[in-house]
């Protein structure tokens, strides 16, 4: 994708980034909404939506399909239970919000922003000149759409939509996708009106009197996944951007397993760099096996499988639940605070799946815990059925239910 979408308009004043692969409705009409008086207070005020009232929600994520699907999950709940109301997505011109925008049918802006962690110094003061200009932008845009609700999904950009909304008066709520809070939400719960968890927050890193423990937003395809009776797969996920580690060991753990007995037919998601090896690794085994860089069909993968090993991504882990699919967890070792084993953790708690840590896995220990499970087929029913009563995947219609209903 390129730095920017083709389309570079201005709309009565605004300056935008406007989705190429189509005009937008909700940002063509920026240029006639009357935006009344912009700095009214109405923060510490029910929002009323009236009948034959347009509602407007801005919703913004950006940088990874972790924060970007939850967004887009929320969007369509509201959608779907408000047809009339118009929604609006903000995302940087940088990821990969613009594809999935378009292919969801979502109106979207995209803002040029950078982020800062990691940057050297020189960089960081010019990410900071970005986004001051980038938060400048956020402004115009939510005064000239004028939303009840701006509701961020995490990402750099969510610290600038979110701050822009909180000043123009509008209601603001942030969703987290983990365990543990990411900085941009530690930091704009400060501001929040609602705080959507997927996790249960003991320690609470968030005032107790804004969070709603919710579950993460799911897609509507994996919503609507319907369980298959004969549910015999091993589902590997590697990632979108594949982890190496886990493609590595999955296919020498076949290998083990191959010398011990059947092996079921593998579904394994390598993301594009080990493509090629693992699928000439499992031809030359002879085993039946499905290896894509990455699923498209999610929910079918899902359906037909009983055991997944996978990273363990708040997103990851809430269609896992939503699917009553138990796992054998690898958490990423350098994920920020370490959430992904914290997520892990939780869910082996309540049973639904168990851990490997990275370090400690290895083909032998893999394979043995693969083996280990898949002949258990009663211990495999049980840890499905405490997958799926974790509910990590139930918040679409909760949060749409609550932002809809204040």
């Amino acid at each position: 994708m390129p730095d920017r979408p083709a389309g570079d308009h201005k709309h009565g004043g605004l300056h935008v980034v406007i989705s190429h692969y189509r005009h937008c409705p909700a940002v063509l009409q920026l240029r006639g909404i009357d935006t009344g008086n912009h700095h009214a207070d109405i923060r510490h005020h029910p929002v009323c939506f009236k009948e034959g009232q347009a509602v407007k929600i801005l919703v913004c994520a950006g940088g990874t399909g972790g924060h970007i699907m939850p967004a887009v999950a929320i969007a369509h709940a509201i959608a779907d239970a408000l047809p009339e109301a118009k929604i609006l997505f903000i995302g940087t011109d940088r990821g990969m919000e613009e594809r999935i925008a378009r292919r969801e049918g979502l109106d979207f802006i995209a803002i040029k922003a950078l982020g800062i962690k990691g940057k050297s110094l020189g960089n960081s003061l010019r990410a900071a000149a970005v986004n001051i200009r980038a938060f400048v932008t956020a402004r115009k845009i939510v005064r000239e759409f004028n939303p009840a609700w701006v509701i961020g999904c995490g990402g750099y950009i969510t610290g600038m939509v979110v701050l822009a909304g909180f000043i123009h008066g509008c209601r603001c709520a942030i969703q987290e996708q983990n365990s543990v809070a990411g900085l941009t939400n530690r930091i704009l719960s400060r501001i929040a009106h609602r705080i959507f968890l997927a996790f249960p927050d003991p320690e609470q890193t968030f005032a107790p009197h804004k969070s709603i423990l919710a579950g993460n937003p799911v897609r509507k395809d994996i919503l609507a996944a319907a369980k298959d009776t004969d549910r015999t797969n091993l589902l590997i996920l590697g990632g979108s951007l594949g982890a190496s580690s886990i493609n590595r060991s999955c296919v020498d753990a076949m290998k083990i397993l191959k010398d011990q007995g059947p092996v079921p037919e593998i579904v394994h998601q390598t993301g594009t760099a080990d493509l090629t090896r693992v699928n000439r690794a499992y031809e030359e085994m002879g085993l039946a096996a499905r290896v894509v860089d990455f699923i498209d069909d999610m929910s079918l993968a899902y359906a037909k499988s009983s055991l997944a090993v996978c990273r363990c991504g708040g997103l990851t882990l809430s269609e896992l639940s939503r699917t009553a699919l138990p796992a054998i967890m690898v958490p990423y070792p350098h994920a920020t605070d370490n959430h992904q084993m914290k997520n892990a953790l939780y869910v082996a708690s309540k049973g639904g799946g168990w851990i490997i840590p990275d370090d400690h896995l290895t083909p032998e220990r893999l394979a043995l815990e693969i083996r280990i499970r898949l002949a258990d087929r009663d211990g495999l029913l049980e840890a499905s059925s405490n997958m799926a009563s974790l509910g990590l995947g139930n918040g679409s219609e909760r949060i749409a239910q609550e932002i809809l209903s204040v």
